[in-house]
């Protein structure tokens, strides 16, 4: 899933592997309108992206997912293909690999009744505070982010001992179930209110939204406690020189004598 930013870059770089022997679809998220934060406004003039309009436009955050995938055609695409599930993961996590054995237990459940939705999480550590986490609530699973956590708890969340584990965002989906919410226009998603200054210096909100925050709307919806190694994020390059180094540790090492 692209955005207008990232798009046209992104279909440039594709045409390296046309070569491949592996189909890869792109589709585009909405466009939303940045508001004023003074005024309550839509900043855009129009319905343009150029010029002075650049900035008046916003991705609406990953949660926007459902509503693309499903208005690009590819859900309906993929499920006359027969396929039954997507694996949803941060392009920046190289860790996020298909895990054959978390399919396996999509396809052929325990109790005999299938997820719709499972949420890879991984340990908590003091460099992860920030990540969301899952709770239960009215017998539901939610994932709780830090921007809704009033003020006054915050440092309550970010603790290590009471929130033990952080969503990767590693998603696996019913495909079925997404089309189904989509029809019935009931998947349920919290507003993320996200204020920010643009270059000119004007105050404006942006709203977004999660897409973990619809595990919610899922039946036997599910959280499964991953290693470490599922989740890599690269965001700088000292990150890729990280996952790209041989430099590595050794735990238990026996002795001979």
């Amino acid at each position: 899933m692209n955005s207008f930013n990232t798009d046209e870059d992104t279909k440039k770089i594709l045409q390296k592997y046309n070569h491949c022997r592996v189909k890869i679809y792109t589709f585009n998220q909405s466009r939303y309108p940045r508001i004023n934060k003074e005024s309550l406004l839509p900043v855009a003039k129009d319905v343009s992206y150029s010029g002075e309009n650049t900035e008046a436009w916003y991705p609406p955050g990953h949660g926007d997912i459902y509503a693309s995938f499903y208005n690009s055609g590819l859900l309906d695409t993929f499920i006359g293909e027969g396929k039954e599930y997507i694996f949803v993961s941060n392009i920046d996590n190289l860790g996020a690999t298909v895990d054959l054995y978390i399919l396996n237990h999509l396809m052929n459940p325990p109790n005999g009744k299938r997820c719709e939705f499972v949420m890879e999480v991984t340990n908590k550590t003091r460099a992860d505070v920030k990540g969301g986490t899952l709770t239960q609530y009215e017998g539901k699973l939610r994932l709780v982010e830090i921007a809704q956590v009033p003020k006054a708890h915050v440092d309550e969340f970010k603790s290590v001992s009471k929130f033990k584990i952080f969503n990767t965002n590693n998603l696996w989906i019913s495909l079925a179930a997404v089309k189904r919410l989509q029809e019935q226009n009931a998947i349920d998603m919290e507003i993320i209110v996200n204020a920010k200054t643009l270059d000119g210096g004007l105050n404006v909100i942006q709203l977004e939204t999660a897409v973990g925050a619809a595990i919610k709307s899922f039946e036997n919806s599910l959280g499964i406690n991953v290693p470490r190694s599922r989740f890599l994020p690269v965001k700088t390059t000292s990150d890729l020189l990280l996952v790209m180094s041989n430099l590595y540790s050794l735990n238990k090492l026996k002795s001979t004598k």
